[in-house]
Order: structure tokens, then C-alpha cells, then sequence
């Protein structure tokens, strides 16, 4: 089955900030640093910072994926974690920054991105400044299943190497990675998602013009994919995802959808990634063959050959060259038939003779090719096409491949294509990534493979260059805050949404019942966020078979549960609860508004556990003008970097 990397459309909308990173991530007291906010949905953002006081922020510069922004570290500043939220019309997300003292690790990058995936280690290298004190000790992560193997630090310190293991169990969602030395800290995001999807077959392969097809894809990861296909004529219904290795759906083929021999792929989509199978559409009521495996041999071989296509009940395989010898003829189902093909010692090489597939509903030739020894063989490519700027893998299907030219083994013909990682998964399958320059021409290709032994085959216009249509644009994703443990109505409002779907990212996100209406300008859908689903920043895709658009939606967590002393004094203790939570701040105020300003007095906490001092006393006096009774609430900061507020409690001093 054959992957597939689509352009991603440019998203005009007013969505939710996502926030991913902030480099440099920490910072010495007393000193002033360029720092880049990277994420989504940034543009004209601007700045708060939520915690002890001593740090200044000023946006220098924004737009849709970063913002620059100049720090300002006070010689005073209490050294710890503050949260530097963005705000823009679409919502509010936020990023961790510390402050250190002197000596204090400084991470100024982290490469690659922490992006990692269930049941696979993932190795990062984190650049900066005195890293060498951190070992494996001193990182903790948030969250189950994610852990640091090894942390090794450059002899000067500007490095340090750090292996993560994944559980395949393991939280799905952002973790918050804490690195720790004696001279400070540093906070990370590092965000944990599925394998991308993979397809190891359709059931049915093929569908008559005219009819509605139960589809079913069996492979893995599987879990909440979407579904699209390619071409006009066949709309897509019903799609479930029983579990993780099974989605199911319904093709409904248009009576005037003309048939092909060229198959329609279908394009199956998770957050990690997509991938594509082959489904053909063909005519109504007439025996056809769509595929042949493996299509060549070499004298003397027995060959086990699948024959593909519709309408094969009860057929029969002859050859046309006394070479040729077919034994053991199956069929397996409507769609199958197995033979072997018994190539005579003494048959010419070089040389294509034709297998007819005959039965009730009529004949079709299909063409087996005899080889010299050790001779490639191109049967099929996977898939046959591809869009103007796009990056897809290539699948080579045939025979003696297991040879191929690492990393160079596949070429196509002409200018503005680029091949790269050509790998043998075997000895019949290639796989290689082909980049196709936006300005590419537009038509067929020829398909090379080049063996170690110096031989190779070439298929004749085996690939094709298209022009893309238009990629969705999404203008407005409604609403944009929703409930965890809830199903949600959405609209999504757009253009060129014609033939797509939509999927929703991050853990506990269920989507069903996604319409789209005849203009292709608004879908509708059911979002269900289980019970307990984290509060992230997620993204609304919009998925056709000409590229994707996201939006981002948000959820906030449950508020914070505060147990609160009942009377402001020195040695007071306040103390949250839910556990959910790793940054406090609480807030005293005159007013249940809990107004900004001399009437509110704010105390940051590390760990949700506050004991009032005599000088906090007095500080909250002043903001209770003296009155003998005030109010109390805390705001507390998920891994995720969102905010919960407890509610007010009254409070007598």
C-alpha cells in the first residue's frame, strides 16, 4: 500500500493559538534575550505572564507560526517557571519559561522537534549552555509511559544527547519534560501520538459502476482515521473505525462514473500521517482483471501467481506459448484467483506472452513476462500518480528487486522531480520518496529501478504528474472552546471542502456524522471528547483528496479543587487538590471579580500547597482595604498549559 504527503492549504481563519515551543527556554536573571514562540494560529498575538513577577515580554515581531519576542530578566527575579501565554482573538495558549541564576542551564534548541511516537525511542539532542550537570535523574516527565534511558552532556556543556523510551501504553498528548541540575531548571513540551496508519488490504478491491460497495481496510493504527478517495463519481459514507486494525465505510459509485484501468486511490488519514490503497472502478456485470502478482518469472521457475479484479467466479487461466504451463488453478473468491505458472527451462527470455482469464462474464487478456536471470521486473507502481508539489512514497511492485541502488535505486524520467530513500522491503517491493516540484510538467514519467548488479528495468510512462485542484481553506471553525466529556456540534465554513472529511487531533477525540454540503463551503460534524480527555490545543483538519487545512480548537480543564482555610492569617494553609495541575496561583481580592490591580493580591506556588507568611498577611490586608472579609480562588496551569480557575471562596480576616 502506498503513502501519500498532501499540500496543506493555507488556513485564512481566526483559529485557536497553539503554542508548541518557546527557544531559548530558560534564561539567567539579569539578563535580555531574543526568544521564538513557535505554534499555530500566532498572528497578532499578544503577551501575559502568569507567575512570580520579574519578567518582561515585548512582541517584536508576529505571524501565522511564530512569534519574536524580546525577554527581559530582572536582576531580582525569583528564579523559576513563568507561563507566557499568547492571546489572540481565537483564544489563549502559553508556553513555559524559566528563570535561572547564574550557572543555570539555558536550553537555546532542542533537534528533532519532541514529537514522539508510542513503542518508539525517540533521541534529541538539546543545545544551549552548562547543561553538563543534568543526568537522567533529573528529568521528569509528566504524564505515564515516557521516560529518559540516557542523558549524556557535552564536556563543555553546550550539549547534552537525550533518549527517550516510549511505551506503547504510554499517554497519548503533551508531557511536560522538566530538566533539573543544581543550578536550575528547564521546561519542555514533548508530544506523544499513534504510528501513522498503515493498509494492508481492501475488501472489496473494486466496485461496478452503479453500485454501493461495502468497503472494508484491514492494517493498523487505524483508530479514528479518516477516509477520502480520489477522483469524481464515488462519494464515501459511514465511516467507523471498529478498532485499531479495521475501518469500515460505504462507496456509493455513481452510474455515470465511467470505468478505468487506472485505479482511484483511497487516502487514509490520522494525525501521524496518511497513507493509500488502490480501489478500481469498473464496469457493470463484465469479468475484468486489475492486477497480476508477481507478472514475470525466470525459465524454470514455478511462479505463484494472484490474478485481481471483479467477477472471477468460476473463470479459467490459458496461455498462449507452450513455454508457459499453469497447474493448480483456484478461485478464491469473486475477486481472487491463484495459479501457478510453470516456465519451461528452455523459454525465451526477454519475451511477454498473454494469460487469458475466461468465464461468464467474458475474457481479458493479462501479460507475464519471462525473465533472464537475476533481470528486474516493474509489475505495478503504488500509487501511479501524484500532485504537483507534493512528497509521496513510491512503491515499486515486481520481481528481483531486493538489489536496488540503496537510497538512488528509483528514477524518473525528466526535470523537477527529486528520488530519494529507495529501500528493498523485499525481493518483489521497493519503497523510495518522490518529491515533485510544484512546477513540474504535467504527464507521464518512466520508472527506473537500478540494481547493485548493474541491471535494470524501465516502465514506460509508469507514473503521472497532475495538477492539484484547489486545497481547502477553512474560514471559521464554531465553537471554538468545547467540553471534555461531551458531544459537540461543529460547523467548519470554508471553500473547495468538495468529496473531504474531517478528523480531529490529540487523545479522546471522536468524530462522526461529518457532512459536507453541495457547495463544498461548510461541513458538519459530532465531536466527542471522552471523559477525562486532556485539555489541549487540537486542530480541526479538513482532509480532500487535493490536500488539507486545519484550525485549532481549544479545551479548558476542570476547575481545580481548592480547600481553603477559613480565616487569612499567618500560617493559613491553602492547598489544591486535583492533581492534574502543576502551577498555582492564588489569588486574594476584595471583590469576587477578582479585578487586576491594587485591590487583588496574587502569590505564585509551585506545588498547590500554600502557607501564608506574616508579610503575605499584610499584603493581602492591603488588598482587602482592610475589611474583615475577602475572597479567595486559585489558578492553576496544566501540563498542557492550560488554565483552570477554582471558584470563589469567601474568606474572613
Amino acid at each position: 500500500m502506498a503513502g501519500l504527503v498532501t499540500m496543506p492549504g493555507l488556513a485564512a481563519a481566526v483559529c485557536a493559538p497553539a503554542a508548541t515551543a518557546i527557544f531559548p527556554a530558560s534564561g539567567i536573571a539579569g539578563t535580555s534575550v531574543t526568544a521564538t514562540i513557535a505554534g499555530s494560529g500566532l498572528a497578532g498575538g499578544t503577551l501575559t505572564v502568569y507567575g512570580d513577577a520579574g519578567l518582561t515580554t515585548t512582541v517584536q515581531s508576529s505571524a501565522e507560526t511564530t512569534l519574536t519576542v524580546r525577554l527581559d530578566l530582572a536582576v531580582a527575579a525569583v528564579p523559576g517557571e513563568r507561563i507566557i501565554f499568547v492571546d489572540t482573538p481565537g483564544g489563549t495558549t502559553g508556553v513555559s519559561f524559566v528563570i535561572n541564576a547564574v550557572g543555570g542551564p539555558v536550553v537555546d534548541a532542542v533537534s528533532p522537534p519532541l514529537i514522539a511516537t508510542l513503542g518508539q525511542a525517540l533521541a534529541v539532542t538539546v543545545s544551549g549552555a552548562d547543561l553538563g550537570a543534568v543526568t537522567a535523574a533529573g528529568i521528569a516527565i509528566s504524564g505515564a509511559g515516557v521516560s529518559v534511558s540516557s542523558a549524556t552532556p557535552s564536556l563543555d556543556g553546550t550539549t547534552l544527547a537525550l533518549t527517550f523510551t516510549v511505551d506503547p501504553a504510554a499517554d497519548l498528548g503533551t508531557h511536560a519534560v522538566t530538566l533539573t541540575s543544581p543550578g536550575g531548571s528547564a521546561v519542555l513540551q514533548l508530544y506523544v501520538q499513534r504510528p501513522p496508519p498503515t493498509i494492508a488490504t481492501v475488501e472489496p478491491a473494486a466496485g461496478e459502476v452503479g453500485a454501493t460497495v461495502p468497503l472494508t481496510l484491514t492494517g493498523t493504527n487505524l483508530l479514528g482515521a479518516a477516509l477520502v478517495v480520489t477522483g469524481s463519481g464515488v462519494t464515501i459514507s459511514g465511516v467507523v473505525t471498529p478498532d485499531d486494525a479495521t475501518l469500515t465505510a460505504t462507496l456509493s459509485i455513481d452510474a455515470a462514473t465511467s470505468p478505468s484501468t487506472e485505479p482511484r486511490l483511497l487516502i487514509v488519514t490520522t494525525e501521524s500521517g496518511q497513507t493509500t490503497a488502490e480501489f478500481f472502478v469498473v464496469a457493470a456485470g463484465v469479468l475484468t482483471v486489475t492486477g497480476i502478482e508477481p507478472g514475470a518469472g525466470e525459465p524454470g521457475q514455478t511462479v505463484s501467481v494472484t490474478i485481481h479484479g471483479l467477477h472471477l467466479t468460476g473463470a479459467d487461466v490459458t496461455e498462449s506459448s507452450p513455454d508457459l504451463g499453469l497447474t493448480n488453478e483456484v478461485v478464491v473468491d469473486d475477486e481472487t484467483l491463484t495459479l501457478d505458472v510453470v516456465i519451461a527451462g528452455g523459454a525465451a527470455t526477454q519475451t511477454n506472452w498473454t494469460l487469458t482469464v475466461s468465464g461468464a462474464a467474458g475474457s481479458t487478456d493479462v501479460t507475464f513476462r519471462v525473465l533472464a536471470p537475476g533481470d528486474p521486473f516493474i509489475g505495478s507502481l503504488s500509487p501511479p500518480f501524484g500532485n504537483r508539489g507534493s512528497t509521496i512514497a513510491l512503491f515499486v511492485h515486481g520481481v528481483n528487486l531486493a538489489l536496488i541502488v540503496p537510497g538512488t535505486g528509483v528514477d524518473l524520467s525528466g526535470p523537477k522531480i527529486v528520488e530519494s530513500n529507495a529501500t528493498a522491503i523485499d525481493d518483489r517491493t521497493v519503497r523510495a520518496t518522490i518529491a515533485i516540484d510544484p512546477l513540474a510538467n504535467v504527464g507521464y514519467r518512466d520508472v527506473t529501478v537500478n540494481l547493485t548488479s548493474g541491471k535494470s528495468d524501465t516502465r514506460s510512462a509508469g507514473f503521472r504528474v497532475n495538477v492539484p485542484g484547489q486545497v481547502p481553506v477553512i474560514d471559521d471553525v464554531a465553537p471554538g472552546l468545547v467540553p471534555s466529556g461531551a458531544t459537540t456540534s461543529m460547523q467548519v465554513s470554508g471553500s473547495n471542502f468538495a468529496g473531504g472529511t474531517v478528523l480531529v487531533t490529540g487523545p479522546g477525540a471522536v468524530v462522526t456524522n461529518p457532512v459536507v454540503n453541495g457547495a463544498g463551503t461548510l461541513i458538519t460534524f459530532d465531536l466527542t471528547l471522552a471523559p477525562g480527555a486532556p485539555a489541549e490545543n487540537r486542530a480541526v483538519i479538513v482532509i480532500t483528496e487535493n490536500g488539507t487545512a486545519r484550525c485549532g480548537i481549544s479545551t479548558n480543564p476542570e476547575p481545580p479543587t481548592l480547600l481553603a482555610a477559613k480565616l487569612v492569617k499567618p500560617g493559613a494553609l491553602f492547598t489544591v487538590t486535583s492533581s492534574s495541575f502543576r502551577l498555582f496561583v492564588f489569588e486574594f481580592s476584595v471583590s469576587e471579580l477578582f479585578t487586576p490591580g491594587p485591590e487583588t493580591w496574587t502569590i505564585a506556588d509551585a506545588d498547590g500547597s500554600l502557607t501564608l507568611s506574616r508579610l503575605d498577611d499584610v499584603d493581602i490586608g492591603r488588598a482587602y482595604r482592610e475589611r474583615h472579609r475577602g475572597f479567595v480562588r486559585v489558578r492553576a496551569v496544566t501540563t498542557t498549559n492550560r488554565i483552570g480557575i477554582s471558584p470563589a471562596q469567601a474568606i474572613r480576616r
